[in-house]
């Protein structure tokens, strides 16, 4: 059997496919389990650990104080990057970001940047504000680091505590102040669910590593607190029905509720 898995990895799957279950025994519209642990890391402003299934991400927030721009005096700057190496999983070489990655980055700081209050990182309009820096890392790549990435950042945002500063009159100088970190203002979380159609005929939630090697559409799904849909995103060649993506949209939200306990505990 294990041979078989190794010479012909498509048509095993295919074969539990077939038989409408999946290779790791989890039903089509089953999600893995997902574990949060913030505070991570203690040199970060804000950290966040996430497990989901055998894909682990881990994000990690610095903050620096800076000028802001002149055309918006009063709003602070995030930035997002995603990195996948070959630390996480032999399918990426070491060098440049891959395509995967700065993809990744550049879709989720657009999902993100609406959801943060940017004016809670002003110090002193038109003179200093906080630059956010969240590195988000792919520890082990085991399938759908998009849903985990941005679980990840939010509960690192959750998490991310600034030291009370203030700018000396008359040195322009910013100093550390005698109060303790603040926390920062989230305007809305994000909860994602993403959906696969494995070799063109089975919508999978929540693809593991075997079955994207087998994925020719996907289809991200991310809600807000309120269950109101943010973004929908569709990515390959596969043809997904309104009618499914009706019916990915109401299993977002059940997976919604998972999310909320895990980033609650």
């Amino acid at each position: 059997m294990q041979t078989f898995e190794r010479i012909h990895p498509v048509e095993f799957q295919r074969r539990f496919l077939t038989q409408d279950t999946r290779l790791s025994g989890r039903e089509f519209s089953q999600f893995r389990p997902l574990h949060i642990v913030k505070g991570s890391i203690g040199t970060a402003q804000g950290s966040a650990t996430v497990r989901m299934g055998n894909t682990i991400m881990v994000c990690g927030i610095k903050a620096e104080v800076c000028e802001p721009d002149v055309k918006r005096p009063t709003h602070g700057y995030l930035t997002t990057n995603v990195e996948l190496s070959p630390m996480c999983s032999a399918r990426f070489r070491p060098g440049p970001p891959s395509d995967e990655a700065q993809v990744a980055s550049e879709h989720i700081h657009r999902l993100i940047t609406p959801s943060v209050d940017l004016t809670s990182l002003c110090i002193e309009e038109n003179k200093v504000v906080w630059a956010l820096s969240a590195d988000i890392v792919c520890i082990k790549y085991d399938g759908n680091v998009l849903d985990a990435a941005i679980v990840a950042l939010v509960a690192a945002l959750e998490n991310l505590k600034l030291p009370e500063v203030k700018v000396d009159p008359a040195t322009g100088v910013v100093e550390a102040g005698a109060e303790d970190g603040v926390q920062l203002g989230i305007v809305r979380r994000l909860f994602p669910a993403t959906f696969a159609l494995v070799d063109d005929n089975y919508l999978v939630a929540d693809a593991d590593d075997a079955e994207e090697q087998m994925t020719s559409a996907s289809l991200l799904v991310v809600l807000d607190d309120q269950g109101q849909m943010v973004n929908v995103w569709k990515r390959g060649t596969g043809i997904i029905s309104r009618d499914t993506i009706t019916e990915c949209v109401a299993a977002a939200a059940a997976r919604k509720s998972e999310i909320e306990r895990a980033l609650s505990t």
